[in-house]
């Protein structure tokens, strides 16, 4: 699930939306934790799957929803090893969205099974589209005004809210962007505050207001991400792996990954094969 994903990914060719279509087993129903400025609506059609947004996570079941805002954060995983999870994903353009429902809109579940009921009826007829299909860009815009019309009825509210990114787009993509190239190194919110020219204490609290989670755990959603990526290689050993993503040490390494993925590296390594 990870390449269904890129941090930055908001540009649209044609079509102000983009369709992920998931159909997963096990330890391939994961993607790290990562944003983007569009607006993101995932629906699961069968099976399960865990999202993380800043320091909450969502167990998500058949016909559960998620709404995933501007510049938020957010990662997923399997809930179970044995699980397979077929879902689809609504990438919507941002200035797209602005354009017919406002600017600074805050979009939520407003947890109204009536408008569950309504979403997944356009998420199964979404899925089940041929992009190949001549008349495919016709059919899914038709299917994405008709989702823009629930959420601009029941799923918005005015101002940013509180939630992590919505006015702080340029910091979270200084602060990302900068532990994204320095993740392998020993590396601390001092010395990054002092990178930024920051008092380390007003640091740490404009990371964890910009991006949601506090600086250690994004770190560590970073270095584990990118060990989960090599030990699906199946070409580095645990020791190896643990040093090469930052990890001061392998008992480190496996905490926090099984913290994260439900499963030890080397059991995820196992399934991998």
């Amino acid at each position: 699930m990870t390449d269904f994903y890129e941090s930055n990914n908001d540009i649209f060719s044609l079509l102000p939306v983009q369709i992920y279509r998931h159909d997963l087993d096990g330890n391939l129903i994961y993607s790290p934790l990562h944003w983007h400025r569009s607006i993101e609506l995932t629906v699961t059609l069968t099976g399960d799957i865990r999202f993380n947004t800043g320091s909450s996570h969502f167990d998500m079941k058949e016909s559960d929803w998620i709404l995933v805002n501007s510049c938020e954060l957010h990662s997923c995983s399997y809930v179970s090893l044995n699980d397979h999870f077929t879902g689809i994903s609504f990438i919507i353009s941002n200035p797209f969205i602005e354009k017919w429902l406002g600017k600074n809109l805050f979009f939520y579940n407003p947890g109204n099974k009536q408008v569950t009921k309504e979403i997944k009826k356009i998420a199964q007829v979404v899925y089940n589209l041929d992009p190949e299909d001549e008349e495919y860009p016709y059919l899914l815009m038709s299917n994405t005004y008709a989702l823009l019309g629930i959420l601009n009825k029941y799923c918005k509210a005015d101002g940013p809210s509180s939630k992590a990114g919505m006015n702080s787009s340029d910091i979270t993509v200084r602060f990302t962007e900068y532990i994204e190239a320095h993740y392998r190194e020993d590396l601390s919110y001092e010395a990054m505050a002092d990178h930024f020219k920051y008092n380390p204490t007003y640091f740490s609290r404009l990371f964890k207001e910009s991006l949601g989670v506090n600086f250690h755990s994004y770190l560590n959603f970073v270095r584990a991400s990118h060990a989960a990526e090599q030990l699906s290689s199946g070409k580095m050993s645990l020791t190896d792996c643990a040093f090469d993503n930052g990890f001061p040490n392998v008992k480190s390494f496996i905490t926090t990954f099984k913290k994260l993925y439900g499963c030890t590296p080397g059991a995820f390594m196992q399934n991998k094969k």
